[in-house]
């Protein structure tokens, strides 16, 4: 590449308004669909803010991946902060992933570089957090811990930083955690020790289509120019994120299509962006499944793939599939089924998850519905060309 290929680069219009919004250390503004867990955070942090005497208090988040635990927790402890400036009370936010920090002499010497200029060299752990303590208590300030990953950490490391009020006195504990872990990989290193340290437990569940909906819609605002992504795309990375109940799933698909768009300099996001990022993101595609359906089923998902294929909309409707279903029964010499068979081959399909399916209003009848079809992991032109393949074997 030359010079000004490369200068070219930086002329093509992106279809981003502010990419970096889509990053997964990005804080939003707004928190959608998690107001009773941030209620419960104020009601167990305020008084530190209120009371004199500030309290240690020891929280943890727990709940699957991409539920929001991470983004929740920095939320809070960003608006936390700027309430307790208001207040005059001089808080602290420190994150720390332990995947970047694997023990808890890790964490408290970092604290130490920070707050005391020291390397740490040649403290213990324990003379270390009195040089922290000390330090915070000299200038009145308060940390907010805020603790991703926790469970690659020992029980006994967990229990000593839970533990530091009981140990240096809750006079000089100028301290609160907040701990962030997935529920299978909390359960892992939870003890009696570490529940009697926590003031309370916050789990966090899955976002429904709704919340999936409305959380994807403001990113997008945030993130994508007016017109590069349609609300019928958005419809369609909310259903991925509530087949997966993963939230970062659909987030970073939204990444990885803006990206793919600006590459291939489109103006807009297509159905199929959207698949191929899924399947790179996440691969999902069941194909060990598909090897094993019966022919009418083959035939029925040949049709959907057609019919998305040619009406080039993220999703199709039973009559335009099952159009595409008899062409190719026919094409092979087989008689198709009718449509009630179609419709079951469907639900099927559906409940194996290699398609997904929703049932919705008619606009122009309000009284009626009709059920919109799409794959949410392959592009149809991909899914076409294996079921060509099978067929070729097969017929």
């Amino acid at each position: 590449m030359d010079e000004n290929k490369f200068r070219a680069e930086f002329s093509k219009k992106s279809v981003f308004r502010q990419a970096s919004s889509l990053d997964f250390s990005y804080v939003p503004d707004t928190l959608y669909c998690r107001d009773e867990e941030i209620k419960q955070l104020i009601h167990n942090f305020r008084r530190i803010i209120e009371e004199d005497m500030q309290p240690t208090i020891n929280i943890l988040i727990t709940g699957k991946g991409g539920v929001g635990k991470t983004v929740t927790a920095r939320y809070f402890g960003k608006n936390f902060r700027t309430i307790a400036i208001e207040n005059k009370v001089k808080i602290f936010i420190e994150y720390f992933n332990c995947i970047n920090f694997r023990s808890k002499s890790k964490i408290i010497r970092e604290l130490l570089a920070k707050y005391t200029h020291g390397s740490g060299r040649g403290f213990s752990d324990d003379e270390a957090i009195k040089l922290i303590l000390s330090k915070l208590i000299r200038d009145e300030g308060y940390i907010l811990l805020i603790i991703d990953e926790i469970h690659l950490l020992k029980p006994k490391e967990v229990w000593a930083l839970l533990d530091i009020a009981e140990s240096y006195g809750h006079q000089n504990a100028k301290l609160s955690i907040l701990l962030i872990s997935r529920t299978k990989d909390w359960m892992r290193i939870e003890t009696e020790r570490i529940l009697s340290r926590l003031n309370s437990k916050i789990k966090l569940n899955p976002y429904n289509y709704e919340e999936s909906l409305k959380i994807l819609k403001y990113r997008t605002e945030v993130a994508f120019k007016d017109g590069a992504i349609s609300e019928q795309i958005i419809e369609m990375i909310s259903q991925i994120v509530v087949e997966h109940g993963n939230m970062r799933h659909g987030i970073e698909i939204l990444r990885k299509c803006g990206l793919y768009a600006d590459k291939e300099a489109f103006d807009h996001i297509t159905a199929d962006m959207v698949r191929e990022a899924s399947d790179q993101v996440y691969p999902t595609f069941r194909g060990d499944i598909v090897d094993q359906l019966n022919d009418q089923e083959l035939f029925a998902l040949y049709g959907i793939a057609q019919s998305l294929r040619n009406r080039e909309e993220p999703y199709t409707v039973v009559d335009d599939a099952y159009e595409q279903y008899q062409i190719i029964c026919e094409t092979y010499d087989v008689n198709p089924h009718v449509k009630m068979s179609f419709r079951k081959y469907v639900r099927q399909l559906n409940d194996l998850k290699i398609i997904a399916s929703k049932t919705v209003r008619i606009e122009e009848d309000k009284r009626g519905r009709h059920l919109e079809i799409t794959m949410l992991d392959i592009p149809p032109k991909k899914l076409i060309e294996l079921l060509d393949n099978i067929f070729s074997k097969k017929f």
